[in-house]
């Protein structure tokens, strides 16, 4: 994972002082090159130990090896401003229509720029060469899972979608390292979700999951994650722009999976298109 998003995931465990040396970073990027521990301390008006500390909750052995990732990567990504949202049903918005599609506009460039194609192909990797695939999702994220379903059988790799809890034990009992399984949550704390990710995960399955970016039980659990941006809260008159980026991370999938043996993906899709053509009146 690339050091603009491991910031952003872990931003909730570092501790107040840590916090401001990294939204003092995030502020003042284009200048780290320029910068020592002992000027940062002082800008973002706390110590040395706070900073270098900072850099190994994030995987670093010391500052030095951050900055040069940090620079790296700033110089191909921009880190996705943290934009307020406004439900625009409970915030009683007057000019709904138009601001949940600058909302969904917004939360699918958010959605773009923490995209990391290598991590996405891995994933398809996995999904084409797996013996079973299971699609598991709650609520709304279900439809999408439902969606990710039918993109997949209509390259001819069987898969299922499920949304019932019970149902999702079943299945993953009977998994092994031979398959995969894809979680779609948008927290990645469901309860439904976790418990079945932690049978997976004891089964040896592999574990796609498709979830918000930030800590998440699910997140721990899985061997990829797909991540997608949500502007909404945990109380929401419904899913919007959540639905939304995961539908984007989806298609971005598929496609790779697609791509993995695209001969033989051109071959299926042009074979559903005629079975649907026959039907059609």
């Amino acid at each position: 994972m690339s050091v603009m998003l491991t910031m952003l995931k872990y931003k909730e465990e570092l501790s107040m002082a840590e916090r401001v040396v990294l939204d003092y970073l995030i502020e003042n990027k284009e200048s780290i090159k320029d910068f020592s521990v002992e000027k940062i301390a002082e800008a973002a008006y706390t110590s040395p130990a706070s900073v270098v500390r900072m850099c190994k909750k994030l995987g670093y052995k010391g500052f030095k090896d951050f900055k040069i990732d940090f620079i790296l990567a700033n110089a191909k990504v921009e880190i996705p401003e943290n934009k307020e949202y406004v439900d625009v049903i409970l915030g009683r918005d007057e000019h709904c229509g138009r601001s949940a599609i600058e909302n969904n506009i917004r939360v699918l460039e958010d959605t773009l720029k923490m995209y990391d194609e290598k991590v996405t192909k891995q994933a398809a990797e996995l999904i084409m060469a797996a013996r079973k695939i299971l699609i598991f999702g709650k609520g709304s994220s279900y439809l999408v899972c439902k969606d990710l379903e039918m993109k997949l059988r209509r390259i001819n790799k069987f898969c299922i979608a499920q949304g019932e809890s019970h149902e999702q034990l079943v299945d993953a009992s009977f998994i092994n390292q031979k398959d995969v399984i894809i979680f779609i949550s948008n927290s990645g704390k469901t309860k439904e979700i976790v418990s079945a990710a932690l049978l997976a995960k004891e089964n040896k399955a592999k574990i796609i999951s498709i979830t918000k970016l930030g800590s998440s039980i699910l997140a721990d659990l899985s061997d990829i994650v797909l991540y997608t941006s949500s502007l909404e809260g945990e109380f929401r008159s419904g899913a919007m722009t959540s639905r939304i980026s995961q539908m984007c991370v989806v298609d971005a999938l598929f496609a790779h999976c697609a791509y993995t043996d695209i001969d033989r993906s051109v071959r299926t899709l042009e074979m559903t298109y005629k079975t649907f053509k026959k039907f059609k009146r």
